[in-house]
């Protein structure tokens, strides 16, 4: 029975870190679609900018060609791809030399900036505030999930993947 509770525990803290990040990203949303509407510009693929940014395939233009043209290709891309990559990049690496520190303090340090790297990456000053909350969530589900290396990297790649996944089928914020 102890294992299956840990299934739930580990289940149960992927719906927070999703939930809170969709309800954030949600409520950020619409203050800037108040605000700023004019400025939000969606890309030719219905993927808002504010959401996923092709920014750095920028220096790949023969490949940043193929994935806006090919749906699939961009989906692998939004789907699979990212969320693998970046929860190994932003979560993973930094995340697993600071689990076995006792200085929760030092963890909540890295998981900030890790957090604001993260939203960094996704391109605009903007994004930093809004995919760097989502950074913040995983970065907390990952040590929350600590029990064992690959049940906190599954876990926010799970749930990297559901946000993913929400924000192509919002499709245009």
């Amino acid at each position: 029975m102890g294992k299956y509770r840990h299934w739930l525990s580990h289940a149960r803290n992927i719906g927070v870190a999703y939930g809170l990040s969709i309800v954030w990203v949600f409520i950020i949303v619409n203050v800037i679609r108040t605000l700023l509407a004019p400025a939000v510009v969606v890309e030719p693929t219905g993927i808002p900018v504010l959401s996923v940014m092709y920014a750095w395939l920028d220096h790949f233009p023969n490949f940043a060609a193929a994935v806006k043209a090919s749906i699939g290709l961009s989906l692998f891309m939004t789907l699979i791809f990212a969320p693998f990559i970046e929860e190994c990049i932003f979560r993973m690496l930094p995340l697993t030399f600071v689990l076995g520190l006792d200085r929760p303090k030092v963890r909540a340090v890295v998981i900030v900036i890790c957090g604001i790297l993260f939203g960094w990456a996704h391109g605009s000053p903007l994004n930093v505030f809004i995919q760097g909350f989502v950074g913040l969530m995983l970065g907390w589900l990952y040590v929350k999930n600590s029990s064992s290396q690959w049940a906190s990297y599954i876990s926010c790649v799970c749930v990297h993947m559901m946000y993913n996944l929400t924000v192509v089928l919002a499709g245009g914020f």
